[in-house]
């Protein structure tokens, strides 16, 4: 109860922020499954990107945030109320990858920002891999999605939203598996190549250009039936 009733005051104070910002367009909103659960992957240029996304999304989510943020007296319950749950910055933090995975299983979505901090210069990062190994073990959809004019309304380094008279743009690209980022490579090796090519499709979105094509990086296995024919 007390989350619908902060996230109903939330969306429309943000309503009225982005209406006089200079709006928000949505594109591609139909890609978003609506039921069970799936990774959503934005970039991440401005502190204002996670109450975006949020009120992007036609549906909850649980948003993975920097443990820090839970330490304010306020606004570190208002994140908890809004399904945050903080993680460990360059760490491997198995509590909140759990955490995160679980939700996923239990058909959540949760928002990942797959960077892992935010951009200084609004240019797309690398990505972590350890957003590949949670939606492997879910098997769980990953949601790419480029969040275009955050950043102008609230850049770098501040807090305080902007006029800038033009529309934000949230663009939401098809859901990829895990399995086709990878390729068919496995470990380490597997997650690292995902998170490369998982960059490629956000980057992509965030040119308006289509997705790269998702060659398979290893040869699939006959299987023991055709190798018994031969």
């Amino acid at each position: 109860m007390r989350f619908w009733t902060v996230r109903t005051i939330v969306w429309v104070l943000l309503r009225i922020l982005l209406s006089w910002v200079g709006g928000i367009r949505f594109e591609g909103r139909e890609n978003v499954p609506r039921k069970g659960g799936v990774l959503v992957t934005p970039n991440h240029f401005s502190d204002g990107d996670p109450p975006v996304i949020g009120f992007a999304l036609p549906r909850a989510c649980y948003f993975m945030a920097k443990e820090e943020l839970f330490a304010m007296k306020f606004w570190g319950k208002v994140i908890v109320w809004l399904h945050g749950f903080p993680i460990k910055r360059y760490s491997a933090d198995r509590a909140a990858l759990k955490r995160a995975e679980q939700l996923l299983k239990a058909g959540e979505a949760v928002v990942i920002f797959p960077e892992g901090k935010l951009s200084e210069d609004a240019k797309l990062q690398p990505f972590l891999p350890g957003v590949l190994l949670i939606a492997q073990h879910a098997q769980a959809p990953i949601l790419p999605v480029a969040m275009l004019r955050v950043n102008e309304m609230m850049p770098y380094g501040e807090l305080k939203p902007r006029r800038i008279g033009k529309r934000l743009i949230i663009r939401f690209g098809k859901p990829v598996t895990a399995e086709e980022l990878t390729g068919g490579l496995r470990g380490g090796a597997g997650y690292e190549k995902g998170a490369e090519r998982l960059r490629q499709l956000v980057q992509a979105l965030l040119d308006d250009k289509p997705y790269p094509v998702l060659e398979p990086l290893v040869a699939e296995q006959p299987s023991i039936e055709a190798k018994a024919e031969e």
